[in-house]
């Protein structure tokens, strides 16, 4: 009976990994599946974009996951991040979520929210530009009042610790290049 009941434990921990990490949570934490969406801006408005890295960083500048997005461009990810203090009656907390995709410039929401409808959920949705020489490429970020080379150099230092080379652009107009989102670690 009770390598039974083991067993399915295991199974359960097994099929669901979501449930460890939920499990790891405490008061001051908070728990939740981020949903992000990363879709063009261009003609082609609102196509998903397969293969798109995202990129979590928490509140104390840690990046604490990375995946790339699937054929509808979405990537579930669980997070763990500290209670916000700025809304005691929430229990919520907030993110820097970054998406990085091959044709296209980076983008950065420097304040995404963690459960703030307390469901364990959240979502976020990215239109990302296609890389165009006729016009100034660089990353496009929200909710931060950061000077641009600011942006530029935070977005290279994740880049460096995720082993993230710059895309081969063909264009001598297009400098610095973006990031692709293939990880070379």
């Amino acid at each position: 009976m009770v390598k039974k009941s083991l067993m399915i434990i295991f199974i359960v921990i097994c099929l669901n990994p979501s449930l460890i990490v939920f499990g790891e949570t405490n008061e001051n934490s908070v728990y939740a599946v981020k949903v992000v969406k990363a879709i063009t801006s261009s003609q082609k408005r609102d196509t998903p974009i397969r293969n798109a890295r995202i990129v979590v960083i928490n509140s104390a500048g840690k990046i604490i996951s990375t995946k790339l997005t699937n054929s509808q461009g979405e990537a579930k990810i669980p997070v763990i991040v500290p209670k916000d203090s700025r809304f005691p009656m929430k229990n919520m907390g907030e993110v820097t979520v970054m998406a990085i995709a091959n044709g296209y410039n980076e983008y950065i929401d420097f304040s995404v929210p963690i459960n703030e409808l307390d469901d364990n959920t959240g979502r976020v949705s990215f239109s990302l530009w296609e890389i165009d020489p006729n016009r100034r490429n660089e990353p496009q970020f929200i909710n931060g009042s950061f000077h641009r080379f600011t942006v530029f150099a935070m977005l290279d230092y994740y880049a460096n610790e995720l082993g993230l080379k710059k895309q081969i652009i063909k264009d001598n107009a297009i400098s610095p290049a973006p990031c692709e989102p293939e990880m070379g670690l």
